[in-house]
């Protein structure tokens, strides 16, 4: 069984090739545009992971950050923040807001793949 993905960004060509990327990768891959879209979804599936950007329409990250910790369904997906918010403070925040990984953009998809990967083996081995 494929693992599945939720990947939040509101840069529609990025969402695309990630789509690409992650189901040539061999992913179940889910998309949302921003925070409130990413709730919606998440009524509908659970994924493995969510990749969440901080700098969103309607809802930002670190409010869907902060909205899942609160969910006792959703606070144990892990949730990968993609971002172009490099500082320490930043990754700090992210953190302490329950990240589980803290990534910053511009990236390579093959970096990502070996996080996705990293992240989604930690997941399994805890829930063992």
């Amino acid at each position: 069984m494929a693992y599945s993905i939720l990947f939040v960004d509101d840069e529609k060509d990025l969402v695309r090739s990630a789509e690409i990327y992650l189901t040539e990768s061999g992913y179940e891959f889910h998309a949302a545009y921003d925070g409130v879209e990413a709730l919606e979804r998440l009524e509908e599936i659970t994924p493995d992971l969510i990749i969440l950007d901080i700098t969103m329409p309607r809802l930002n990250g670190w409010d869907v950050l902060r909205m899942l910790q609160q969910d006792p369904e959703k606070c144990n997906i892990p949730v990968l923040v993609l971002t172009a918010h490099s500082r320490d403070a930043e990754k700090a925040r992210g953190w302490q807001l329950g990240a589980t990984w803290y990534h910053s953009k511009p990236f390579s998809f093959d970096e990502l793949l070996l996080i996705i990967d990293r992240i989604l083996q930690a997941s399994s081995e805890a829930t063992e």
